[in-house]
């Protein structure tokens, strides 16, 4: 995702006035001073507006349209930035922008058509410190808005890249249940493996190839088992991610663990979800009891249960025979 971050405004300005400084510095000297302190005016004054209008323009025509996205990247941006005042920020940002280009065409026509009167050799200066004082004035109000734009933007580039055109195996369970170690198997992605919760800290793609088609597997924010309106937003990427996506769940299940919260967390997803197929795939065989993992196996009678632990490797074979979705 292209997305452009932008200077503090104020920084921003500095940038553009050392930048038109150096066009009126290399601006040839005219028979008289009117007429040189007006070219090189002209040429500051173009430079400094050029150079922020780009700026701005830039970053809110790279931004995403948020009416325009699917539903899936619709849902999980309202997730993670607060649409709304995004919104109000790029509208602010975009008309600034056309502000400062009407105040340079308006800046420029007047050096352009500035006459010489006697005494007034350095008018023109009088002219640009007019423009300067006027466009510092609008790059400050810009404080907030450049600041809302930068924090959505640096939010957004942290975001997997998910095809939602193509079906998946969607990873879902409990902290610490095991996904991380399940994507590390069966794909090439390295998600941060440490034993505590939330391990995972947001939507996590990882591949696989099968017939030379490449396979998503998404590695979701471990889920806790209270109604959604409790969730709080790294929960809510998951939700997302199970609503819109095409494909299959993996709900991962640890023998060890509360198997009573997971059961009722699996009802849930199963309930909200009922068009997509769930596997079950039970973890840490090596370490769980014959009891433990006996007790898992008849917690989830009717649905296709898979065993995984240290040393065995039978989702990745399972997922090498089928395709999503069947």
């Amino acid at each position: 995702m292209n997305l452009y971050l932008i200077e503090k405004p104020e920084k921003l300005l500095e940038i553009a006035l050392s930048k038109g400084r150096k066009e009126a510095a290399f601006y040839p000297k005219q028979k008289t001073l009117f007429y040189t302190i007006k070219g090189k005016e002209i040429g500051r004054i173009d430079i400094v507006s050029e150079y922020i209008v780009e700026k701005l323009e830039k970053a809110v025509t790279s931004f995403p349209n948020i009416e325009e996205l699917d539903p899936f990247n619709r849902e999980l941006y309202e997730c993670i930035i607060d649409v709304d005042k995004t919104r109000k920020s790029l509208a602010l940002i975009f008309s600034s922008a056309k502000i400062i280009k009407n105040l340079r065409r308006n800046t420029i026509i007047e050096l352009k058509e500035m006459k010489y009167v006697y005494g007034g050799e350095k008018k023109g200066l009088n002219v640009s410190k007019t423009f300067l004082g006027r466009l510092s004035s609008i790059m400050k109000k810009l404080n907030e808005p450049i600041e809302v734009y930068n924090d959505a933007t640096k939010k957004l580039r942290e975001l997997p890249k998910i095809d939602t055109t193509q079906e998946c195996y969607i990873l879902a369970g409990f902290p610490n249940a095991g996904k991380s170690t399940l994507m590390n198997k069966i794909t090439e992605s390295k998600p941060k493996i440490a034993p505590y919760p939330f391990t995972t800290k947001g939507l996590n793609v990882g591949y696989f190839t099968k017939r030379f088609l490449q396979i998503q597997v998404i590695d979701t924010p471990g889920l806790l088992d209270r109604p959604i309106k409790e969730r709080n937003k790294i929960e809510l990427k998951a939700i997302a991610a199970f609503q819109y996506l095409k494909g299959t769940i993996i709900f991962v299940v640890d023998p060890i663990s509360n198997l009573k919260s997971q059961i009722n967390l699996f009802n849930e997803i199963k309930k909200l979800f009922s068009d997509k197929p769930i596997w079950v795939v039970i973890t840490k065989n090596d370490l769980a009891t014959n009891e433990q993992i006996e007790d898992a196996k008849n917690s989830f009678v009717g649905q296709k249960i898979i065993l995984e632990g240290k040393g065995l490797n039978n989702l990745k074979e399972e997922l090498s025979q089928k395709t999503p979705n069947r």
